[in-house]
């Protein structure tokens, strides 16, 4: 889907900035003056500094009366018009000129001929000679570049640093983690290795319990349903002969033959394994027809959070920068899956889930603008939303105009709940520019703010003025350049969250503003691990589907374990309770109905309440 730009903005900011400059002013006045003057007008080529006439500028004629033009010529001298023809162009001394170079040159090609000829009979005359000669400009020249570049001795030599596929495992390491591998080959029945049994293999290698599906498959198991010693030593000393650490190797493993990204599609056996094998996910074994909105929600995080090129392929440097194989490996060890938060939590994908099917109404797993606006009750803007299905987001090759699908809708949910991770900034950034020159100039926050201001003014709220709105922003963003904003001035800020909702999403801005001022700072300054507002949002959502599933019609009727000191109700029950065993026994003549003041739980005529 193309970009679509708003190009009227951007045109009027460029002419702006172009007339402002001083070798455009210094141009328009030569020209003006020749205009004036009736002299010809000169064209200068862009980029010229100080521009000056090649001729002689003329003194201006003094008026000798006030009835006199200022700019008139002098008397007797008639001044060319400015619309006079120009010379006639001399055609035939260009071709005369042209004639003259072309038979030169096929002269020259003639001369160079008759010396190649000569030089092959030379060549027949002497064979002798010739290689003798040869051989010694060879020496000359291999003299005269070890004058000019001498060798470094072997000591002063720079090591190499650079290992694109990881440094290089001793050859003795590798040799070891074979031997490992073939005494599991030799205790197994046959000395063949079936899937169930590759855990057996993964510990042997090294690596984590996971990549068992992708070694199995590399070694030919998806076709024969084992494996024996032999493919898998084949396998492995291709594997660790160009790749040594495990970014490489995961990439190798799971990649095309010949590539060295990954794309969505090789991601799916691999997230189907885990589906298949974890623990904490046995109960959807009776729901294969969530297998695939799982897995497809697990690789869209994967690529939001790893593929920080926006590319749609994941390469060894972003894999080794990421921290998904150490999320992998953690899926060993933990057995509830929601407990590992980053793109395995089953939690996470039924919000994520549940949030596109309430918006998705035909449930043709698409949804277009008018779906989306209805998302948190038509918090976002018409405008962002116009932009996020302008084509400056989306990614794939199999997009609809007009449409979303499950995966756009991931990027969107996770950008839209969490504003602080950088693929979330640049999402956003993408939006707001306009003109995609990379920078957010004031006339596009002064766009999308505008209707922000219609919204409050809808609600009864005065809003702020757009200068006042814009002190604000800068203040609080600290941009390099006051004129402009860049992605670099976003990411180094902390409070990156409130900016973008104060241009496109007023509920997060009306509660941004009543807030407490002093509130961001603590949250910036608090100790402990932080938790993500993606986390944050992810665990009340779930909390209130399951609630709404359970047929608790309001969800602030939960009534959820405190660990808060108790109220004043709590502490009246208390002291009546202490009263009740320091009492003698009601008499058994007592009528029934009438009470001493002792036993009045709401007399506070006694002393000792505790208060």
């Amino acid at each position: 889907m193309a970009l679509k730009p708003v190009l009227k903005l951007k045109i009027d900011e460029l002419f702006l900035r172009w007339l402002s400059e001083t070798d455009t002013q210094q141009l328009l006045r030569e020209n003006l003056r020749q205009i004036v003057k009736g002299e010809p007008i000169t064209s200068w080529p862009p980029g010229t500094g100080n521009i000056k006439s090649s001729r002689p500028a003329s003194p201006r004629i003094r008026p000798s009366s006030p009835s006199t033009p200022p700019c008139s010529p002098p008397p007797g001298k008639s001044s060319p018009s400015p619309r006079s023809p120009r010379k006639a162009y001399n055609f035939s001394s260009k071709i005369n000129a042209r004639t003259a170079q072309l038979q030169n040159s096929k002269e020259q090609k003639e001369k160079e001929r008759e010396i190649k000829e000569q030089e092959k009979d030379q060549k027949k005359t002497q064979p002798h000679s010739q290689p003798a000669q040869s051989q010694s400009h060879q020496t000359q020249s291999l003299q005269h570049s070890q004058q000019r570049h001498p060798r470094l001795p072997q000591s002063s030599r720079v090591p190499k640093f650079y290992f694109p596929m990881g440094p290089p495992v001793a050859r003795e390491e590798n040799d070891a983690m074979l031997q490992r591998v073939a005494e599991v080959f030799s205790a197994a029945e046959g000395a063949k290795i079936y899937k169930h049994q590759m855990e057996m293999v993964t510990k042997a290698c090294d690596v984590p319990f996971y990549w068992k599906s992708l070694i199995f498959n590399s070694a030919g198991g998806d076709k024969y349903g084992f494996i024996t010693l032999q493919s898998f030593t084949v396998l492995w000393k291709k594997l660790t002969a160009n790749c040594h650490d495990d970014a490489a190797r995961f990439v190798s493993l799971l990649a095309k033959p010949g590539c060295f990204y990954l794309t969505t599609e090789e991601f799916v056996p691999l997230i189907q394994d885990v589906v298949d094998t974890h623990p904490g996910l046995t109960f959807l074994q009776d729901a294969p027809e969530f297998h695939s909105r799982y897995v497809h929600t697990v690789i869209a995080r994967i690529f939001y959070c790893v593929n920080r090129s926006w590319s749609g392929r994941i390469t060894v440097h972003e894999l080794r920068r990421s921290s998904f194989l150490q999320v992998l490996s953690i899926l060993e060890d933990e057995e509830d899956i929601n407990q590992v938060t980053e793109y395995f939590s089953y939690e996470h994908f039924y919000v994520i889930y549940c949030k596109f099917w309430e918006l998705d109404k035909d449930h043709d797993l698409f949804i277009n603008k008018e779906d989306l606006a209805r998302h948190n009750d038509h918090a976002i803007s018409t405008r962002m939303i116009d932009r996020i299905f302008s084509g400056a987001v989306t990614r794939g090759k199999n997009i609809m105009e007009g449409k979303m699908n499950y995966t756009d809708f991931v990027w969107f949910l996770l950008a839209e709940e969490d504003k602080r991770q950088p693929t979330s900034i640049e999402y956003w950034f993408r939006c707001m520019d306009l003109d995609g020159d990379g920078v957010l100039s004031m006339y596009e926050l002064e766009y999308f703010y505008e209707e922000q201001v219609q919204k409050m003014e809808a609600i009864g709220i005065e809003p702020l003025p757009f200068e006042d709105c814009l002190c604000q922003m800068l203040d609080l963003v600290k941009p390099r350049d006051t004129t402009k904003i860049t992605l670099g001035d976003l990411k180094a800020c902390k409070l990156t969250h409130i900016f973008f909702d104060t241009f496109f999403n007023l509920e997060k801005y009306l509660d941004h503003e009543q807030r407490d001022p002093f509130a961001n700072a603590r949250d910036l300054d608090s100790e402990g691990p932080e938790v993500s507002d993606w986390d944050r949002y992810a665990a009340e959502e779930y909390e209130i589907l399951v609630a709404e599933e359970g047929g608790v019609e309001n969800p602030d009727d939960i009534q959820y374990e405190d660990d808060f000191e108790p109220d004043e109700d709590e502490l009246v029950a208390l002291e009546a309770e202490k009263l009740q065993l320091l009492d003698p026994p009601i008499k058994k003549g007592k009528p029934a109905g009438v009470s001493d003041i002792e036993d009045d739980l709401y007399d506070f005529t006694n002393e000792d309440l505790g208060y």
